[in-house]
Formats: structure tokens, C-alpha cells, sequence
């Protein structure tokens, strides 16, 4: 196909039965057919080029490219609580660099950004991985050539190793509300996440021969469980199932003072209150007992524990009663291999588990070394 060098059309002549030439004009960029007219096929390139440099000169801040995110399917089709974790860290952004042209967000922004938040390790990999997700669209809208955060990295988050104790199982029920109590005990002894605990309702719990289940589908895996009651939850548990009987609605088994889901925000801000009551009670018992202030109140901080807290708990207990890890995920939900490295990471670090593993020692009847009998051994008595 012949080219013209100057006005952006490429042009395709053929001779017809009768001896005339027709010419045929395109595109040269987007190879669309512009007809037989040349004054209308360049008027057409001329046009293509103006919207494109009026398009070049749009600003694409990360804000306009925030706000093409929130129209895509990808972030409509969120599930609403991460939808709403999501918005909070891109009003974030918003504010902090909204204004950045998406052009000129280079991998040097992004491992500034990165070092600017190493001291809050779940916040910085949180933004960081919606600055790749942002950008990764910038390059599929053809704002950028390359997504600058493709490869941030991670800033490394320990691992959380706290457990709740039974003395603080015990002083987060003497001071939290029926509901809250409910709460804890159904997050802690069905090992379940607060999302899921908070859709628990009354349809959801069948009895069979004397023992409760509860049947859920966890919202972020998608596992079908049917988790057998502990005997620790059942009391309070029936005890919320005979109230259910004379309540219109979902019947939730933890439900807002008004009897309506809890939105997690408020849930979140009413279970801190309690766990602030609790640990003011703390501190006064503390001095009390001759501490100072400040000492009092440093070591309650150690003692901090948290909602996110209670799964592990549940699950390092379940396995210090000797459940077998397939056992610990039926009731979890966890992928087995996921499970086996929670038990891996916290439990050798527990002094029940050594103590049990001399005791048991100690409690060998054998007192004569064992006979160990080598393969080799063993074949050349065959022989």
C-alpha cells in the first residue's frame, strides 16, 4: 500500500474495468478506512490528531484515574467490606497525592512512598498494592506505556503472636454487654472471623443428637463449615436462640442494640469501649497492688489483646488439646497446609506444650533404651 510521507494517510489505487483510477484512503495509525475523497479522509486525520492532543493535555491526576477506578466492574463487584476498606485507603490517597499527574509516577515514587510508611508495615503494603492495582489500569487505559508499581515489594509485617489468656477471656465478659459476650465467645469457640460471626443467625444453628452446629459460608474463602458448639458457647448460645423467638427480623445472633446488623465500624467502637473499661480496671488493680502509674499502665499495654487475636487463640487451644490439624481446619475453614503453619508458628513457642511433652515423657513405662535396628541390620539377619 502506498504512503504519503506528510499527511498521515495511506492510500490503495486500483483501475477499473473502464480505465478510471480510484483511490482509496486510510488511517495511518489506526488503519481505518476514510473513503475515496482526499480533502475529506485528510480532514478526518487532522480531527483524529486535534482530539488527541486535547486528550495529551487532560491532567490524569491519580485522582481522575481514582475516579475511573470507581467506575470499573472490578470495583463494583467487591464484596461491601472490601469495598469499604478500600475506599478508606483511596480517600487516603486522595488527599495525600491526588493531585500527582499519573505520568509522572515513576518506581522512585513509589519506593518513596513505600519508605515514607515503613512505620505502619499493614497501611504501606495496603496502599502499595491499590498503587499497583491504579496503575496497572493507567496502562490498560493507555495513560502510561508501564505500570511503575509492579513490583513494589512489600514492607514486612511480623507476625502478631498474641493470645488471649482464660484471665483475659474472663475480664472481657465481667465487663462487656450480653451481646459483646455472645461475641466473644462465638469468635472465640467456633474460630471464626467477626464478618462471619456478625451474619451468624438463629436459621443457621440445628441441633443433633444433644450437640449445637452452626452452618455458615465464609465470606472470604467461600467454605461451606458446619461447626460443632462448644460446650463453653452452648449456654449463652441457647440462651440467644430462646430470645431470637420473640424478635421480628433476621434474628442475628449478635445484633445491634436496635436488633439490626451491626454496621463493623460501630461493633469495632463498641468493643473497643469495652476492652478500654476493661483495661482501666486493670490499671487501677495494678496500683492498687503498689505499681506506679505508669508502670501499671505500660503493662497493660503488653497485655493488649485484640479482636483479630481471638482465631489464633482458638485455634493454638484446639491444637493444645491434641486435635489433629485436619481437625483444627474442619472447624476453622483454613486451607490444611495454612493451618499447619499457623500451629508451626505459634505453638512451639508455648510453655504448655513443652511441659506436656515431658510430662508425657516422664510418664514412659520403659526404662530399658530402645533397641534400634538398622535396614542393614535387619537384612543380614534375614540372610
Amino acid at each position: 500500500m502506498p504512503r504519503t510521507t506528510t499527511t498521515g494517510l495511506n492510500v490503495a489505487s486500483y483501475r477499473r474495468a473502464d480505465g478510471t483510477i480510484v483511490r482509496r484512503y486510510y488511517d495511518r495509525e489506526t488503519r481505518e478506512f476514510l473513503g475515496t475523497d482526499r480533502d475529506a479522509a485528510l480532514a478526518a486525520v487532522a480531527a483524529r490528531r486535534q482530539a488527541a492532543l486535547a486528550e495529551a493535555a487532560l491532567p490524569r491526576s491519580l485522582n481522575a484515574l481514582i475516579d475511573e477506578y470507581l467506575r470499573t466492574p472490578r470495583y463494583r463487584q467487591l464484596r461491601p467490606s472490601t469495598r469499604t476498606l478500600y475506599d478508606i485507603y483511596l480517600d487516603q490517597m486522595r488527599a495525600t497525592w491526588g493531585d500527582l499527574p499519573v505520568r509522572g509516577i515513576r518506581p522512585g515514587t513509589i519506593e518513596r512512598i513505600k519508605t515514607q510508611l515503613q512505620d505502619h508495615p499493614a497501611k504501606a503494603n495496603m496502599i502499595l498494592a491499590l498503587f499497583r492495582l491504579l496503575l496497572g489500569l493507567a496502562v490498560r487505559l493507555e495513560w502510561i506505556p508501564a505500570n511503575p508499581a509492579q513490583q513494589p515489594g512489600r514492607v514486612e509485617l511480623p507476625p502478631r503472636t498474641e493470645i488471649w489468656s482464660v484471665e483475659d477471656e474472663t475480664r472481657f465478659l465481667d465487663h462487656a454487654r450480653p451481646s459483646l459476650r455472645l461475641a466473644f465467645l462465638l469468635l472465640l469457640y467456633t474460630v471464626q472471623r467477626p464478618a462471619d460471626v456478625l451474619a451468624m443467625s438463629r436459621d443457621a444453628v440445628s441441633e443433633r443428637n444433644g450437640r449445637l452446629y452452626i452452618a455458615l459460608r465464609q465470606r472470604k474463602t467461600g467454605a461451606l463449615l458446619d461447626v460443632p458448639v462448644h460446650a463453653r458457647l452452648e449456654t449463652a448460645l441457647r440462651a440467644r436462640i430462646a430470645a431470637c423467638a420473640d424478635e421480628s427480623g433476621p434474628a442475628l445472633l449478635v445484633a445491634s442494640p436496635r436488633g439490626k446488623p451491626w454496621r463493623y465500624r460501630n461493633f469495632a467502637r463498641a468493643w473497643d469501649n469495652t476492652l478500654a473499661k476493661m483495661d482501666a480496671a486493670l490499671v487501677e488493680q495494678f496500683i492498687e497492688s503498689g505499681m506506679t502509674e505508669k508502670d501499671a499502665r505500660a503493662e497493660v499495654e503488653a497485655r493488649h489483646r485484640q479482636r483479630r487475636d481471638l482465631r489464633r487463640t482458638g485455634i493454638v487451644r484446639l491444637a493444645e488439646a491434641g486435635a489433629t490439624t485436619p481437625q483444627i481446619a474442619a472447624v476453622s475453614g483454613h486451607a490444611i497446609d495454612y493451618c499447619q503453619r499457623i500451629i508451626d508458628t505459634y505453638l512451639p513457642r508455648r510453655t504448655e506444650v513443652a511441659l506436656g511433652g515431658i510430662e508425657a515423657w516422664e510418664k514412659h513405662a520403659g526404662t530399658e533404651p530402645s533397641k534400634v535396628v538398622t535396614i542393614a541390620t535387619a537384612r543380614r539377619r534375614k540372610g
